[in-house]
């Protein structure tokens, strides 16, 4: 194959590249967003901006073939056929953008910043406890209708069967290819992921930590102790209650340490304010 045209060549190829990025990340924020694509106005315009990426690029391919040998002889035909493609893949971006602006420009849809009355300051901030204890606190966090997310080395299925629940967002520490999983050695990643849940409502909020010891195993003991630091943080931030379990025959007396010493004890959460009627 014979390069006819070189610069037009390299221009169709380097937009080929860069419509087959937007088919990926299409596919990939589609996967990890099953939730909203229930919503229709989002899978229409995920779907749409799909299917014209994806046209764009077999135009591009078409483009970049016609200033080669290959098709530098039908060039005619193969162009008006390039031409059409183009002009689908616009029309698909158009209604890719109306499918998600219409619904909101027409007042069906409107976005509120969740709010509720800051009545538990005092409770916000991070928690050392038994891993008994923290699930007792965590459950009835739930139960008084704080919406909460647990970060643990069990599967998903095999936490909520644990404690009961059904619907409870859960991060799996794990090395497993799983969608609901995180690598332990992820920690920027892991904090982030905990941050959007602290940030995404000015509402209060429950963390569960139960995985200390493996994220140690795999970081080192100074970077989980600077990750829990962060944590803290956070939650004094944006109305959190981190409740970080510890076993002390697998923890060595440093990390336990630091944990009772930055951390208040689970005898410190008054789960009463909450609700008179919560025990723990």
């Amino acid at each position: 194959m014979e390069v006819i045209s070189p610069v037009y060549f390299i221009r169709d190829i380097i937009v080929l590249i860069v419509s087959l990025t937007a088919v990926i990340i299409i596919v990939v924020l589609r996967n990890k967003a099953k939730e909203a694509m229930k919503y229709w106005p989002f899978a229409m315009a995920s779907i749409s901006a799909l299917v014209s990426f994806t046209l764009i690029s077999i135009a591009q391919i078409i483009g970049a073939l016609l200033n080669t040998s290959v098709l530098y002889d039908k060039y005619e035909p193969w162009q008006l056929i390039r031409s059409v493609l183009l002009i689908i893949a616009a029309i698909l971006l158009l209604v890719s953008v109306l499918s998600f602006y219409i619904p909101f420009g027409r007042g069906k849809y409107v976005i509120f910043r969740i709010r509720t009355e800051e009545k538990f300051r005092e409770l916000w901030g991070a928690y050392w406890c038994y891993r008994d204890q923290c699930y007792a606190a965590f459950k009835a966090l739930l139960n008084a209708r704080f919406p909460g997310i647990a970060i643990t080395r069990d599967p998903p299925e095999v936490f909520r069967g644990k404690l009961n629940l059904h619907l409870t967002p859960v991060i799996w520490i794990s090395k497993v290819k799983h969608e609901e999983a995180v690598s332990p050695t992820r920690l920027e990643f892991l904090t982030q992921r905990i941050a959007d849940f602290l940030r995404s409502a000015e509402i209060d909020k429950v963390i569960l930590i139960d995985c200390l010891d493996y994220l140690i195993l795999e970081n080192g003991e100074n970077a989980v102790i600077k990750f829990v630091t962060r944590l803290k943080d956070l939650a004094m931030l944006h109305r959190g209650i981190i409740l970080v379990t510890i076993d002390e025959s697998v923890l060595s007396e440093k990390v336990v340490s630091f944990l009772k010493r930055e951390l208040e004890p689970i005898s410190n959460l008054n789960l009463t304010k909450v609700s008179p009627e919560i025990e723990v």
